[in-house]
C-alpha cells in the first residue's frame, strides 16, 4: 500500500499484518501446517494479501514465539513453546459515566467519526455507557471492566476525576478524549478551551462587552473549567478588562432561565452570555427572545461548540466550530501508538477550531433598556 495519507496510512499498513499474523496463528493453534509453512507466496495467496505483509506478519509471529525463520529455509514451527500467549485484536473501547441518552450533542458526531476510523483501520471499537461509574466510587466497577480485557486502549469520556485518576494508577492505555483533570498525567486529545476562552473575551471586550454571563454545566467538565479560565485570565492580563458572571445551568431549565432573569436584572447586568453548550444556548437564546430581549442589540449571545443543526439557523449563531475530523484523527493516531507500545511524543494534544463570528454578537449599547 502506498504512504498516500502519512501516518494514518501506516495504521492501515499495521493493522492489514496484524489481521494476517492473527489468520496465520489460529491455523497453527489448530494444527493445520505441520511442522512447516508453506512459502510466502503460497500464503500470500491464501490470505490474499501482498507478500511483505506476510512478510511482517511472519516476523511477529517470530517474536510472539510461534515460528523460527532462518534465510533459506523454509519457516519452521517452533514446538518447544511453553505457553500459549496473549493475543486479543486491538480494540479501543469508550468508557462514558452516563447513559447514551444523555450525551450532549456536541459530543455525538466526534463519536461517530471516529467509530469509522478506527474501523477503517481494523481496529475493534467498543462502548460503555454505564451511569454507575457516576457516582463517588465507581473503582470496583472499574476494575470490573477492566479486567481480563488485553490490548485495548481505554478512551475517557466525561471522566471524573476519579475515574482518570484509576486509570492513570492501573498501568492500563488510556486515552482521554477531552481534558485532564488538575494533578492528572494521562495522554489526551482536546479542543483548546482555554484559547477558546481568551479569544472570546478578547472578541466580546472589543465590541464593547464588559460584563459576560458564563453558562456551566451543572458539573464542568475538565475543558469547561479550562474555557472559563481562558475568559477570567483575559481580564486579568489585558487593558481590556472583562468581568464574569458564573450561572450553573441546573438539571431544570426553569431554574436556570430564573436564574438568568435575575442576572440580567442586576446593577451590573451582563450584555453578553457565553455558553459552554448547544443545549444551553438553546435553552437561553429561546428564552432572550421571549422575554422581548433583542438579540444582539440588547443582548448578544456566543456559544464554544456547534452542531450541524446551528450550521443552518437564523440569525447564524456566533459560535466556535468543532474540529470533529481533526479530533478523530489525531485520536487515531495516538490510539495506535499506545496499543503498539510506542513511546507518545506529547501529552496534550490540542486542537485550534475555527471561529464563525455570525450574527448573535454586536456592540455593546449599555445604557440602552433590555426588557423586563
Amino acid at each position: 500500500m502506498e504512504n498516500t495519507h502519512g501516518a494514518l496510512s501506516e495504521f492501515h499498513r499495521a493493522s492489514v499484518s496484524d489481521q494476517a499474523a492473527a489468520a496465520l496463528r489460529e491455523s497453527i493453534l489448530e494444527g493445520t501446517w505441520g511442522e512447516l509453512l508453506p512459502g510466502e507466496h503460497e500464503l500470500a495467496r491464501r490470505l490474499g494479501v501482498s507478500r511483505p505483509t506476510v512478510r511482517t506478519a511472519l516476523a511477529q509471529l517470530a517474536l510472539d514465539g510461534f515460528i523460527t525463520i532462518k534465510k533459506g529455509c523454509r519457516t519452521r514451527l517452533r514446538t518447544d513453546r511453553t505457553a500459549p500467549v496473549d493475543h486479543a485484536p486491538p480494540t479501543v473501547c469508550l468508557v462514558v459515566p452516563s447513559s447514551r441518552e444523555s450525551l450532549g450533542l456536541g459530543g455525538r458526531p466526534v463519536i461517530m467519526e471516529m467509530r469509522a476510523r478506527f474501523a477503517e483501520c481494523g481496529v475493534g471499537w467498543e462502548e460503555i455507557f454505564d451511569r454507575t461509574l457516576g457516582r463517588r466510587h465507581p473503582e470496583s466497577r472499574l476494575a470490573s471492566i477492566v479486567s481480563g480485557r488485553r490490548h485495548v486502549c481505554w478512551l475517557l469520556l466525561g471522566a471524573s476525576p476519579t475515574i482518570q485518576r484509576w486509570f492513570a494508577e492501573a498501568g492500563v492505555p488510556a486515552l482521554v478524549l477531552g481534558s485532564c483533570h488538575d494533578g492528572i498525567k494521562l495522554p489526551f486529545v482536546d479542543v483548546n478551551y482555554h484559547a477558546i476562552g481568551w479569544h472570546a473575551a478578547g472578541y466580546l471586550a472589543k465590541h464593547g462587552h464588559r460584563s459576560v454571563a458564563v453558562v456551566l454545566p451543572q458539573q464542568p467538565f475538565a475543558g469547561d473549567l479550562a474555557c472559563l479560565r481562558g475568559l477570567v485570565r483575559y481580564g486579568d492580563r489585558t487593558e481590556m478588562p472583562v468581568s464574569v458572571i458564573e450561572i450553573a445551568a441546573s438539571s431544570s431549565r426553569a431554574a436556570l432561565l430564573a436564574t438568568l432573569d435575575r442576572v440580567l436584572r442586576s446593577a451590573n447586568a451582563p450584555t453578553a452570555i457565553f455558553c459552554m453548550h448547544v443545549e444551553h444556548l438553546l435553552m437561553v437564546l429561546v428564552h432572550l427572545l421571549r422575554s422581548g430581549r433583542r438579540v444582539p442589540t440588547e443582548v448578544s449571545v456566543i456559544c464554544r461548540e456547534t452542531v450541524t443543526s446551528l450550521d443552518r439557523g437564523l440569525p447564524e449563531i456566533t459560535r466556535y466550530q468543532s474540529p470533529t475530523a481533526k479530533q478523530a484523527r489525531m485520536t487515531v493516531r495516538v490510539a495506535q501508538s499506545m496499543l503498539s507500545g510506542h513511546p507518545l511524543k506529547k501529552m496534550a494534544n490540542l486542537i485550534l477550531p475555527a471561529f464563525v463570528a455570525g450574527e448573535t454578537v454586536a456592540r455593546s449599547q449599555t445604557g440602552v433598556p433590555r426588557g423586563a
